[in-house]
């Protein structure tokens, strides 16, 4: 599998797109404070968020739009929809 979380700018934006404080992000991730949340979209603090916290965050967001969820590819495609760059394919390399 290759992995790159959502990069800061779209964390920002989809932050600003829903209204929510650094808090409310955090309990949407499922990180336990603002603080580690804030480092996911800070340009001096960073933290590379991992694969669980974006997969949890996604579906957080999917059940908050009141998306149907039948399967996790859908939260795939809702996390690249904001740049996060996912390839299953074994061997940890993206295919080309």
């Amino acid at each position: 599998m290759h992995f790159q979380p959502i990069p800061r700018e779209e964390l920002r934006r989809l932050r600003e797109e829903l209204s929510f404080t650094n808090s409310q992000m955090a309990e949407l991730f499922g990180v336990s404070t603002s603080g580690q949340f804030h480092k996911y979209t800070s340009d001096k603090e960073r933290r590379e968020m991992g694969f669980h916290v974006l997969m949890y965050g996604m579906l957080g967001l999917a059940l908050l739009r009141g998306m149907h969820i039948t399967n996790v590819e859908q939260l795939h495609d809702l996390a690249r929809s904001y740049g996060a760059v996912i390839d299953m394919a074994p061997g940890g390399e993206p295919q080309q």
